[in-house]
């Protein structure tokens, strides 16, 4: 085949941007993602698309996205996303767990969906394919509702993949394109796991896209910087931490120090 369908040719543009804003993202704080590494790669072992291709009867399209498709410590933030985990080939097997397999009992879980795969999980809540369609529609639903309640939620995978590029909200936009304004900017800190230790790393876990191992080293480095811009979004931090009971403080800073990578 000569040229790519304009499915494949979607992926591959969507795939560009991702790339772009991951790269922006580690240049935001280079010495922090130099010491913890985020990287999007775009070349999948072959070993593990052959794992997922034997595993599973995939779409093509489908398969094409996880050949160019490699995070490492990669997760997506928007107004519609928590904390966004889309897998790679690596991940998938292991992205099943808790919704189609009980890694705990060794046994498929009865009462789920048995064509649904999971390809991103955000905060528990699953996205998933109907592999029964051969298509590419996205399939959601709630997670802790006592029974799963699954609507499309994107057409097709490119529109999913796209969904994560989203800005924040427009506030968040006036706010990176006008710093000189009347904004003000501050820096939270965790400066400590305050009344729940657990609640704490599960906090820094989310907001690092990390394990429970890192988290906790995370946490034993306080003062941790987890958040630094404009006041509106610093305080929907602080409510957070907060509700969990950690310890924190916040720091009111200048422009120009937030300008400061």
């Amino acid at each position: 085949m000569g040229y790519l369908s304009s499915n494949y040719q979607e992926i591959d543009e969507v795939l560009e941007k991702m790339q772009a804003a991951v790269r922006r993202t580690r240049e935001q704080d280079p010495a922090f993602y130099a010491k913890y590494p985020m990287q999007l790669y775009t070349v999948a072992e072959d070993e593990d698309l052959q794992r997922v291709a034997a595993q599973w009867t995939l779409p093509d399209e489908y398969l094409y996205f996880l050949k160019h498709f490699v995070p490492q410590a990669v997760s997506w933030n928007t107004d519609d996303y928590i904390n966004l985990d889309i897998y790679g080939a690596i991940d998938l097997t292991q992205g099943q767990s808790g919704y189609s397999f009980n890694p705990v009992k060794e046994e498929f879980i009865t009462d789920w969906p048995t064509d649904y795969l999971v390809i991103a999980s955000d905060e528990g809540d699953p996205y998933c394919l109907d592999l029964s369609r051969g298509d590419t529609a996205i399939y959601t639903a709630p997670h802790g509702a006592g029974t799963w309640d699954f609507q499309i939620a994107y057409d097709n995978l490119a529109e999913f993949l796209n969904s994560v590029l989203l800005p924040r909200s427009m506030e968040d936009e006036e706010s990176e394109n006008d710093v000189g304004g009347t904004y003000d900017y501050y820096k939270v800190f965790i400066c400590g796991p305050g009344a729940d230790r657990v609640k704490t790393l599960v906090f820094i876990k989310k907001t690092f896209s990390c394990d429970y191992t890192q988290a906790k080293t995370y946490l034993e480095e306080v003062p941790l910087l987890v958040f630094k811009g404009i006041e509106s979004s610093a305080a929907h931090i602080e409510d957070q931490l907060k509700s969990i009971g950690a310890d924190y403080t916040k720091q009111q800073i200048s422009v120009d120090e937030f300008l400061q990578r």
